[in-house]
């Protein structure tokens, strides 16, 4: 019998060797486990003294007489007269048991997939099922079985159980030979995986999603436009645009194309503004608690003692109007213990960032804006990802212990000795603050011209610039560049604090400044006579 070339009714099955009481106990003594692979496999061999024509892969396992209690336990592997193993079955049926006959094909041709059971694995036809095997592990691959060659020789069926207390057989098995399998089309959607759930998202972003089976490409739709042919399980968006956007994603294969995933949202945060940040310097460096591991209070009524202190003379940068952000970096395991508490000089406080994170750790450099940057992780594996977050007062009741819920951009702008408290309400945890920076607005952006420049008789026309706004009291200097002048012409620039109008000057100029006018002193432009390449 084990030499008799049997006919499949599997379409791409052109024959297959039949195998007579080849099978064997799993395991071959004990009940299982021990090792990786577990010993004492079932080993059980069939010759292949010849291929049926045309055949160019293996296309099916078929398994006669199965019996195994707790057939999550247990791994079949097909190795090839050449000595390579290929991964059939993984750990499929849990708490259930095998009992019956059982066969394994191609994934993608119309067998069942496994998913779950009650009792006994219910026997028949299953596609081949990995269930998270490490490719190579032992030794013993993961191939497809349309990509499992052909050939003589002596074929060989591990049995292995992974675990011990149970025990079963195969009777008999058969290998089967053709050609590789048309693909059906991908039957269910990919699972999305990130960014979901309306989550803020910076830029880059890079959407993933799980394989979908028999997928071989990918479809995203992001924001209504469809990117096609995709052969991995993550695309990169490298510059999306503020606001909310969309995405879906589906699988195709040769023969037609999957159902869409669910559609899931993200938001995009507005860019940071510019700032110039004032550091705190050698007054930063400390740590959290200054003695201790934390907590002693009760919240949010009684302050934790203890706290990180840290006080600096910031001088506000000319032309600020607004705080931007505070740059705080700094360790410190769990960050939930924490609440950020910024002071100003009139002595008011106001809370920053309140208790964010479970499991989270500080490790880096933090910027804190009152809208621009991510949300705090509510969980993290380790530690917090270093960079934008926006202000978090937690469930702190505003105002209690003279702290207060305020948004950076409103805390009032002065120079003077501004304070960051870190206060520790847990214990067990330490950390240390090597620098905080207090960073503001640039100020007004510079002024802009208004007035209709005149044309020289050499075709010249000039154009103002100014590289900050003009403070009538001096606060903050400013320089005013004329550019585009006749050469070698003298020159002067009229002035007024009282505001702007356009009146006619002559034939082709205007005064644009209201009385009572001011004048610079006399200039040289320099450059060449009758060339435009003077300067005031």
């Amino acid at each position: 019998m084990a030499s008799i070339l049997a006919v499949s009714a599997q379409a791409q099955t052109i024959g297959c060797q039949v195998g007579s009481a080849n099978g064997g106990a799993i395991p071959t003594s004990g009940t299982g486990g021990g090792g990786t692979p577990p010993p004492n496999p079932m080993i059980a061999t069939l010759n292949v003294a010849s291929v049926p024509p045309g055949s160019s892969c293996v296309t099916e396992v078929k398994l006669f007489g199965v019996t195994h209690t707790w057939a999550g336990d247990v791994q079949f592997v097909l190795q090839d007269p050449t000595g390579v193993q290929h991964n059939i079955a993984y750990a499929m049926g849990g708490s259930c048991d095998f009992g019956g006959d059982y066969s394994f094909v191609a994934q993608c041709v119309g067998a069942q997939p496994y998913s779950t059971c009650a009792g006994v694995v219910t026997p028949g036809q299953y596609e081949q099922y990995f269930n998270g095997y490490a490719n190579g592990n032992g030794g013993i691959f993961n191939t497809p079985m349309s990509q499992i060659p052909a050939m003589t020789g002596t074929w060989t069926l591990y049995g292995y159980d992974w675990a011990g207390g149970d025990i079963g057989v195969v009777t008999s098995w058969d290998l089967c030979f053709g050609t590789p399998p048309t693909p059906s089309a991908p039957t269910a959607a990919p699972a999305l995986v990130s960014p979901i759930g309306g989550a803020l998202a910076t830029n880059p972003i890079t959407l993933t999603w799980n394989a979908a089976n028999c997928a071989v490409t990918y479809d995203v739709n992001f924001d209504g436009v469809t990117t096609t042919g995709l052969t991995g399980t993550s695309f990169v968006v490298p510059n999306a645009a503020p606001g909310s956007h969309t995405w879906a994603v589906r699988g195709v294969n040769v023969t037609g194309i999957g159902p869409w995933s669910v559609t899931e949202a993200f938001n995009v945060p507005t860019p940071p503004p510019p700032s110039t940040c004032v550091s705190a310097g050698a007054a930063s460096l400390g740590s959290i608690p200054t003695s201790g591991t934390g907590g002693g209070g009760v919240f949010p009524g009684t302050l934790p003692p203890s706290p990180y202190i840290s006080t600096a003379n910031i001088v506000v940068p000319p032309g600020a109007t607004q705080i931007v952000k505070i740059d705080i970096e700094a360790t410190h395991t769990y960050n939930g213990d924490l609440q950020f508490v910024l002071t100003d000089p009139s002595g008011t406080s106001h809370n920053i960032v309140c208790r964010q994170g479970v499991f989270c750790n500080l490790n880096g450099l933090y910027s804190v804006y009152t809208a621009s940057g991510l949300n705090w992780p509510t969980t993290c594996a380790t530690d917090v990802t270093p960079g934008d977050y926006v202000q978090a007062f937690g469930a702190w009741p505003t105002g209690t212990n003279n702290i207060f819920n305020t948004p950076l951009n409103t805390i009032p702008v002065v120079s003077g000795n501004w304070t960051l408290t870190i206060y520790d309400w847990a214990g067990a945890d330490v950390g240390t603050v090597t620098e905080w920076k207090l960073c503001f607005d640039t100020g007004p952006a510079g002024p802009v011209a208004y007035c209709t420049a005149g044309t020289t008789t050499n075709g010249c026309a000039a154009s103002i610039t100014a590289n900050a706004n003009p403070s009538v009291s001096l606060a903050a200097p400013c320089n005013i560049t004329v550019s585009n002048v006749e050469g070698q012409k003298s020159g002067l620039i009229f002035y007024s604090i009282t505001g702007q109008l356009i009146q006619g000057w002559n034939a082709s100029s205007f005064l644009c400044v209201k009385a009572p006018t001011q004048r610079s002193s006399t200039q040289v432009s320099g450059g060449t006579v009758g060339q435009c390449d003077g300067t005031l």
